[in-house]
C-alpha cells in the first residue's frame, strides 16, 4: 500500500504548493468586484456622515439667528448703587433713578440673657403640653410642638429653622459669657412682620412672645418681657423718572419695563440708566453662522470635487465620494436659492443690503463664502434691528432667511430625514453585497479544497508511478546483469 504524501508535490516532484497557491489567488479575484463595491459605499456612509454633521452644525447656527429675542436685547449702563438684569421687552432710554431707603428685614432679639445654649428655659408644661407659634405678615401660623429639652436655646434655634417657619433663628453671643436668640423674617418688606407667642407655657412665653412694636405705649419704654425688635422691617422706596416706587423686596422686576433691579444701597445724588439696543449678540450669531455657512460650503465642495481628465482616462482619483449624487446636489440647490431669492420683508431683501457679501471664490459668484462689512452690519443692527430680524425671522415658520435655512437642513438631518433615508439604502446594499462576498468566499473556498484534492491525488499516484518505475528498473537492471554473467560463462 502507498504511503500517504505529508507534502504536496513530494510524490510528483512538481511543485505542486505553488500551483495551488497561484490557482487560488485567481480564484479570489472574484471577490474584487464585490470588494470594490462594499469600499465605496463604505466611502459614501462617511461622507454621509460628513454631510450630516456640517448641516446640522449649519441648522445650529441657523436657529439662533432665526430666534426673534435675539435682536430686542438691551445694554444697561452701570451704577454702584443697583445692578440690572435686562430682559427682551426692555425698551431704550433713560431713566432718572433715586434711591431713598433699601428694603429690609424685621429681626427680633430675647431680652433674657442665657448664660449657655442648652439649658432649658421653659417653665412647667400645661398637660397639653407647650406650643410655639410663629406668624410672617398674614400668612398663615405655623405651630411649633415644644418638649422641655427644646426650651434651650439651641434647642428653640433647631426647632424653629426646622419648621419652614418663614423665619430663620440664630444665637448671638452677647458677652463673656451671655448668650440670646435672634428670629429674622426671611421676607423684607412692612408687611413682613414678626408675631410670636408661646401656649402652655407661660415662662417661655414671656422670653419668646412678640405681637408687634418694641415699646409699651402707655410707658413709651421697652416691654419688660418678650422679644424686641432689633431692625424694622421696611420697603424699598426709590423714584424712577420722578415716579415714587414702593416695593418690598430690593429686587424690582416691574420699574423700568422689562428691567430686573436690584437695589444694593441708598443713592447720594440721583443715578441715571441708560439702556440702549445692544449689538453684541446679534452680531455674533451672524458670525457664528457665515462661518457655519462656509464650513458647510468646504463640505459640498469636497464630496463633490470634480478633476477633469483626457477624454478615454479613468476618472480621477481625486473626485468627491458625493460627486453626482442626488442627496448633495438637491441639498446645494436648496440652500443656494435661498442665498439668491430676495426676502419678502420690506427693508432688507438681500444679504448684501445688510453688509453681508457673496465671495466668487468657487467660480460662481451665488455660492461663494460669505464675509462681512461690519461697520455696516453693525449700524444696521443698532439703527433697524426690527428689519434685520424681519430679514433673517421671518414669520418663524416659513419665511425669513434663516428660517428657511432651519427646515431645509432639519428635512435632511432629521431622523427618517432624506440622509437617514440615504444611508438606510445603502446599509441595505452593503448587507446584500456581505452575503455575495460570503457566497463567492465558500465557492472559493470548495474550489481550492477541491484542486487540493486533486493534486493530493496526482502525487500519490506519481509516487506510486515512480515506485513502480525504479522497482522494474531494478528488476531489468537485475535481468540484464544475470545475462551478462551468463554469456561471460559461455
Amino acid at each position: 500500500m502507498t504511503a500517504a504524501i505529508s507534502s504536496l508535490g513530494v510524490g510528483s516532484n512538481l511543485d505542486l504548493s505553488s500551483l495551488l497557491d497561484s490557482l487560488q489567488t485567481d480564484e479570489e479575484k472574484r471577490l474584487d468586484p464585490i470588494t470594490a463595491k462594499q469600499t465605496s459605499y463604505n466611502a459614501k456612509l462617511t461622507a454621509y456622515g460628513t454631510l450630516q454633521s456640517a448641516l446640522e452644525a449649519f441648522s445650529t447656527a441657523s436657529a439662533a439667528l432665526a430666534d426673534p429675542t435675539l435682536y430686542t436685547q438691551k445694554v444697561a449702563s452701570t451704577s454702584d448703587n443697583f445692578t440690572t438684569d435686562v430682559g427682551s421687552t426692555a425698551v431704550s432710554g433713560s431713566y432718572s433713578i433715586s434711591i431713598q431707603q433699601l428694603a429690609s428685614a424685621q429681626s427680633l432679639v430675647t431680652q433674657n440673657v442665657a448664660s449657655d445654649t442648652s439649658t432649658a428655659l421653659g417653665g412647667t408644661a400645661d398637660s397639653s403640653g407647650r406650643t410655639l407659634s410663629i406668624q410672617v405678615g398674614s400668612g398663615a401660623a405655623v405651630n411649633i410642638s415644644l418638649t422641655d429639652a427644646q426650651t434651650s436655646l439651641s434647642g428653640l434655634r433647631d426647632a424653629i429653622n426646622g419648621a419652614n417657619a418663614g423665619v430663620t433663628a440664630s444665637i448671638m453671643q452677647s458677652g463673656d459669657s451671655g448668650y440670646q436668640l435672634v428670629v429674622t423674617s426671611n421676607a423684607t418688606g412692612v408687611n413682613s412682620g414678626i408675631t410670636m407667642s408661646v401656649s402652655g407655657d407661660d415662662t417661655l412665653n414671656g422670653i419668646l412672645g412678640y405681637s408687634g412694636g418694641n415699646v409699651d405705649p402707655a410707658t413709651a419704654s421697652v416691654p419688660a418681657t418678650g422679644m424686641k425688635e432689633t431692625t424694622q422691617g421696611q420697603d424699598a422706596l426709590l423714584t424712577v423718572n420722578g415716579v415714587s416706587v414702593d416695593r418690598s423686596s430690593n429686587t424690582i422686576s416691574d420699574v423700568p419695563q422689562g428691567v430686573t433691579l436690584t437695589l444694593n444701597s441708598v443713592t447720594t445724588s440721583t443715578q441715571n440708566l441708560v439702556l440702549r439696543q445692544s449689538v453684541t449678540g446679534s452680531d455674533k450669531a451672524i458670525d457664528d453662522w457665515m462661518t457655519a455657512y462656509n464650513t458647510l460650503l468646504t463640505t459640498f465642495n469636497s464630496l463633490d470635487q470634480y478633476t477633469a481628465v483626457a477624454a478615454g482616462d479613468d476618472q480621477s482619483t481625486t473626485n468627491g465620494v458625493l460627486l453626482g449624487d442626488s442627496v448633495l446636489n438637491s441639498v446645494k440647490e436648496q440652500i443656494s436659492n435661498v442665498l439668491s431669492t430676495a426676502q419678502s420683508s420690506s427693508t432688507f431683501k438681500v444679504l448684501s443690503q445688510l453688509g453681508i457679501t457673496v465671495k466668487d471664490d468657487y467660480g460662481n459668484a451665488d455660492n461663494g463664502t460669505l464675509s462681512a462689512d461690519e461697520t455696516t452690519l453693525i449700524k444696521n443692527l443698532s439703527d433697524n434691528p426690527t428689519a434685520v430680524s424681519a430679514f433673517f425671522v421671518g414669520d418663524g415658520k416659513t419665511t425669513g432667511l434663516a428660517t428657511q435655512m432651519v427646515n431645509i437642513a432639519n428635512t435632511f438631518t432629521a431622523t427618517n430625514g432624506v440622509i437617514d433615508g440615504a444611508t438606510d439604502s445603502i446599509n441595505s446594499i452593503l448587507t446584500g453585497l456581505g452575503k455575495q462576498y460570503t457566497q463567492v468566499q465558500t465557492s472559493i473556498d470548495a474550489d481550492i479544497a477541491r484542486y487540493k484534492t486533486q493534486f493530493t491525488q496526482l502525487d500519490v499516484l506519481m509516487s506510486s508511478l515512480n515506485q513502480t518505475s525504479t522497482f522494474l528498473t531494478q528488476q531489468f537492471d537485475a535481468m540484464s546483469g544475470v545475462s551478462s554473467s551468463s554469456s561471460s560463462s559461455s
